[in-house]
C-alpha cells in the first residue's frame, strides 16, 4: 500500500470515528441509562457507535483493495459465496482495527523519516 492509500485511509477511519463518537455520544446522553450520568452514558455511547462505524468502514476498506487485486475466478468464487465473504471481511476490519490503525501510523512515520534520511545521505 503506498503512502497516500495509508493516510487515505487513516484519515476516512478518524472521520468515521469522530462523527459517530459525536453523534451517538449525544444520543446516549439523552437519557443516561449509567448511573444517571449524561457524561458517562456520552462517552460510553460515543465509543460503541464512533469505533463501531469506523470497524465497518475499515472491513469495506480493506476488502475492497484486497479483493480489487484478485483474478476474476477468485471475485466470481467470493461473489457466490457472499456471505462467508461478508463475515471474513466484518470479522477481519473488526479484529485487525487497533493493529492496523497502529501499523499504518508507525509505516507513515517511519515512510517520512526514511525518505529525509536517504535524502540527506546524498546530499
Amino acid at each position: 500500500m503506498t503512502k497516500k492509500q495509508r493516510i487515505e485511509y487513516l484519515v476516512s477511519t478518524m472521520c468515521v470515528l469522530v462523527t459517530g463518537f459525536i453523534l451517538y455520544g449525544f444520543v446516549g446522553s439523552m437519557q443516561p441509562l449509567i448511573n444517571d450520568s449524561k457524561i458517562q452514558s456520552f462517552l460510553l455511547f460515543g465509543c460503541l457507535g464512533g469505533f463501531g462505524f469506523s470497524m465497518i468502514v475499515s472491513s469495506i476498506i480493506l476488502a475492497v483493495r484486497y479483493i480489487s487485486k484478485r483474478t476474476l475466478k477468485f471475485k466470481i468464487f467470493a461473489s457466490v459465496f457472499w456471505i462467508i465473504t461478508f463475515a471474513c471481511a466484518i470479522y477481519v476490519g473488526i479484529f485487525a482495527y487497533f493493529p492496523y490503525q497502529i501499523y499504518n501510523i508507525v509505516k507513515i512515520i517511519k515512510g517520512n523519516k526514511h525518505r529525509n534520511d536517504t535524502t540527506d545521505i546524498s546530499n
